[in-house]
């Protein structure tokens, strides 16, 4: 993959190569999930590179060094496939609660649109 004029000279080690995981520019750091930098973890790995604290943060274009060596951590007590199962069940969770909030919220808009239609209707009579 030949590199753009926007790749660091870091993404010829083969960081450029991370699906998704490139750099997005910008000066702001901006978080990473543990997944996120587990995943980066596993690619890496994948081309045969080491992931250290430096290499991960170079491939995830930035982030704390502590949050990553806690998610290298996370990992030795919590496989990676455990994570990610767990944190899509509590999405579907949070899905599932958003569907009743909303639902009780359609039901209160279709309460408030009777009791303003028999409002009318008595100013009508």
């Amino acid at each position: 993959m030949p590199l753009r004029a926007d790749e660091s000279a870091n993404s010829a080690r083969g960081l450029a190569r991370l699906p998704a995981l490139r750099h997005k520019g910008g000066a702001m750091a901006r978080h990473h999930d543990t997944i996120e930098i587990l995943v980066t973890a596993r690619h890496l790995e994948a081309q045969g590179i080491r992931p250290t604290t430096r290499m991960l943060r170079l491939a995830l274009g930035g982030g704390s060094n502590a949050a990553i060596a806690q998610a290298l951590a996370v990992e030795e007590l919590t496989p990676l496939e455990e994570l990610i199962r767990r944190r899509r069940d509590q999405l579907d969770l949070d899905i599932a609660n958003a569907r009743r909030a909303l639902a009780e919220l359609e039901a209160e808009q279709a309460r408030l649109d009777e009791l303003d239609d028999s409002l009318a209707a008595l100013g009508r009579a």
